[in-house]
């Protein structure tokens, strides 16, 4: 099963009302704090309902501690994306992030020092963290937009008075080569933030998505306008279709399996679906091992750079595949061990099968120093108690 998010920008795009969306379809906020208080232990998250237009909709409200209530830096703002090291997808993403709005601001300005300004305070780095977390909690295959919208009428800034949408703004939205349209809601208004437009690197357009809306989420800007709706729509799309992916290979007969796990954890890193090896046989009797990648077509460029450079291959082989993924969902389990994610295999609503995720569990076993295999059955323990 394929499953992916579309983003509906009807009334402009922002971090808070793209988070909001995703904690609209169901995200447990209490995996968000786990992961914030990695940062600072007095960070919190609250959620209201709220309506934009007719949309019932999440606000978010960031409970930010006065300790980090100023202005920061651009290095000020990495070194607190540093402290989610641990999680890599969610670190590489959101660091990711900080560079490109950092970039495009630089070049707006002509100038390497130019300070973030009104993209300064943690509220950046809470909905870019936030907001890339969710995606991993959801584990979903490919994300699509709709164009944004490019409004009249000026707003001012820290530099004088600009564009409604702002220059960095706009430098986003021409390096993502993000779709646009016009408009004249909101004049003097800005309906797209730099944070929002940025969140959109990893995305597809919306060029061949199809499927069965299974669930709805909207988040809320913060401004309640008479006129106008200031939220986003986020669809969870699934398709049954077989999942198209590709298949990265290579046999090599001169080089140190010691390198592998290495190699492995880069390649996991950029966003494989998964990577194995295999002990082989080769012409002229000659040991070797094969190197086998399961990605999406957006990352062969990108791995196959890595095995390029990180092993003594002289080439590779790319195969289309088929794949069949079955349902799951995510959940949290609370042990006395601590937190722990579960995944459950899904059988039309039905669970047919748990399995807590490994980096927990491994974490937890070396905190409290007792085998992995109990922090495992705990979790399936304290699953299988929980009321349904």
């Amino acid at each position: 099963m394929n499953n992916s998010l579309y983003f509906n920008f009807y009334s402009g795009v922002s971090g808070d009302m793209l988070l909001g969306s995703l904690i609209d379809l169901g995200i447990d906020i209490n995996i968000l704090k786990k992961t914030l208080n990695k940062i600072d232990k007095k960070i919190s998250i609250n959620t209201k309902n709220v309506l934009r237009g007719v949309n019932h909709c999440k606000l978010i409200e960031p409970i930010i501690p006065k300790s980090l209530d100023k202005s920061f830096n651009w290095s000020d703002l990495k070194k607190f994306i540093e402290c989610i090291k641990d999680e890599a997808t969610v670190y590489k993403n959101s660091i990711e992030t900080i560079d490109l709005i950092q970039k495009c601001e630089s070049e707006v300005h002509y100038s390497d020092e130019v300070k973030p300004h009104e993209l300064g305070n943690f509220d950046t780095v809470f909905d870019i963290v936030c907001f890339y977390k969710c995606l991993d909690v959801l584990k979903i295959d490919k994300l699509y937009h709709s164009g944004v919208p490019y409004s009249q009428g000026e707003i001012k800034i820290s530099h004088g008075n600009v564009s409604s949408l702002a220059p960095v703004s706009l430098n986003i939205i021409k390096k993502l080569k993000i779709p646009i349209y016009t408009t004249k809601k909101n004049p003097n208004f800005e309906m797209c933030t730099p944070t929002g437009l940025s969140l959109l690197k990893n995305f597809n357009h919306n060029e061949g998505l199809n499927g069965t809306i299974i669930n709805t989420g909207y988040g809320a800007g913060n401004k309640d306008f008479e006129h106008s709706s200031n939220s986003v729509s986020v669809s969870w799309i699934t398709n049954n279709d077989l999942n198209n992916l590709k298949i990265i290979e290579t046999n090599i007969d001169d080089m140190s399996s010691e390198y592998i796990p290495y190699v492995f954890e880069k390649i996991l890193d950029l966003g494989a679906n998964d990577v194995w090896s295999q002990n082989i046989l080769m012409k002229k009797g000659r040991p070797a091992f094969k190197i086998s990648v399961l990605c999406s077509d957006s990352k062969v460029g990108d791995i196959v750079n890595i095995l390029k450079t990180e092993t003594s291959t002289f080439g590779v082989r790319v195969i289309n595949v088929d794949r069949h993924a079955f349902e799951r969902k995510i959940d949290l389990v609370s042990t006395k061990y601590g937190d722990i994610n579960v995944k459950l295999k899904m059988d039309s609503n039905e669970i047919i099968g748990i399995y807590p995720e490994y980096e927990d569990c491994k974490n937890l076993a070396k905190v409290h120093n007792i085998p992995l295999k109990v922090i495992f059955d705990e979790a399936v323990k304290q699953f299988n108690n929980l009321p349904r």
